[in-house]
């Protein structure tokens, strides 16, 4: 393997996705030299929900993302549904949303990230990291950090006074670095997703619906270009000796839930195949490991029927940007910085982390939900949990302001 120059930056950052982008973005805006590294090349797709809550709506804003939404005809998401059997709650949200595929918000983030100033290396897989102390050579009595990035026989060491993890649910160097997550058995679950297209005119364009079956749960969302994207979630164990792929799978679960049979025979594929995920785990994560600072679903992962991902993602880095700023410009003080960070994490996710998961609990159990439908009333009940399984729009736009001022 060849190795033809080495790099120094104050940050690099390994994953390109909204998380990644977003913070390659802020610091960059800031005259901070920041690398991206992405294994993919974009445009890209991605397994998602593509339900961009409304609490992203003002980083977007800031970011100069929003008419790009609007450009690319990405629909407005006014109202959720909760589909039981035999009744559904309906209910508007507390702000509007969008729908957006990631094929196309990922790439936007990732230009923005560009004209910032970001250097970025996709195509590149990081293959090496040396946290802190492990990795590159001291720069002025510092220690540095190294992540190795490998294309087509070529390999490039980085050295970075900060490397930030924004590369997902779960990825090779979880392991390296002992997070306790992956050893986790009983609370896998894996994800699906494809893109359809109505067999008539649609009707409808600002809803996001939610059924429920058996140890899993669908959401339903449109993105742009007229179509929509059904996203499934499964616990492990009901894959265990499941065969015949996802086609197979989707087949069975719309043969024991009537709603469901409708919703697939109301569309036709719009994309080849079903795109699936690595094991999705619902534990507690750090968001600072081995003085790594993480982003995204790297450092905590919220159910998907929270809609809520995509805006977590980049809030998180919007939440990191200060305190790795805080260490280029300090980087005595990184303990100080690492714990301000994690414990806003917390105090931001938390307990949106906690409601979700309960109201993931009920979903996908077919018979409690539509016990939940019957009992509770379905307009404040469902605006109750938009609320409380998202952050708010005004505390995401003070942190906005507040980082851009």
């Amino acid at each position: 393997m060849e190795v033809t120059e080495r790099l120094a930056t104050d940050v690099a950052i390994v994953g390109a996705g909204p998380a990644g982008s977003t913070l390659a973005a802020l610091l960059a805006e800031r005259g901070i030299s920041t690398i991206l590294i992405d294994r993919d090349q974009f445009p890209r797709d991605k397994l998602c929900g593509e339900f961009l809550s409304y609490d992203a709506l003002p980083l977007l804003d800031a970011l100069g993302v929003t008419a790009s939404l609007d450009s690319n005809h990405c629909p407005t998401i006014t109202h959720g549904r909760i589909v039981g059997r035999q009744r559904s709650w309906e209910f508007a949200l507390p702000r509007p949303a969008r729908g957006v595929s990631r094929l196309l918000l990922d790439d936007l983030l990732l230009r923005r990230a560009q004209m910032a100033g970001a250097e970025v290396r996709c195509g590149w897989t990081a293959v090496e990291l040396s946290p802190q102390g492990e990795g590159g050579p001291a720069v002025g009595g510092e220690a540095r950090a190294t992540v190795v990035i490998e294309r087509e026989g070529v390999r490039v060491p980085i050295d970075a006074t900060v490397l930030v993890g924004a590369w997902g649910r779960w990825g090779r160097f979880d392991i390296q670095l002992g997070r306790s997550f992956v050893r986790d058995r009983t609370h896998r679950h894996f994800g699906f997703k494809r893109h359809y297209r109505a067999k008539r005119t649609q009707k409808e364009r600002g809803f996001i619906d939610l059924y429920s079956y058996g140890h899993g749960y669908l959401g339903v969302s449109p993105v742009e270009g007229d179509e929509i994207n059904i996203c499934g979630l499964v616990r492990a164990s009901r894959l265990s000796g499941h065969q015949g792929g996802w086609p197979r799978f989707v087949e069975e679960i719309a043969a024991e839930e009537d709603r469901l049979a409708a919703l697939f025979d109301a569309y036709i594929p719009a994309s080849s195949d079903f795109l699936a995920s690595e094991p999705v785990i619902f534990r507690g994560k750090e968001p600072v490991a081995r003085e790594i600072v993480l982003i995204g679903d790297a450092s905590g992962i919220v159910d998907p029927l929270a809609g809520n991902g995509m805006a977590m993602a980049m809030q998180s880095a919007l939440i990191a940007a200060p305190a790795v700023a805080g260490i280029i410009s300090a980087p005595k003080n990184r303990r100080r910085h690492e714990r301000a960070y994690t414990a806003a994490h917390r105090d931001l996710f938390s307990p949106r982390i906690r409601w979700s998961r309960a109201s993931g609990w009920i979903l996908s159990r077919p018979s409690l939900l539509e016990l939940a439908l019957r009992v509770a009333p379905s307009r404040p009940t469902g605006r109750f949990l938009a609320s409380r399984t998202r952050g708010s729009y005004e505390t995401v736009s003070r942190l906005a302001d507040r980082w851009f001022q």
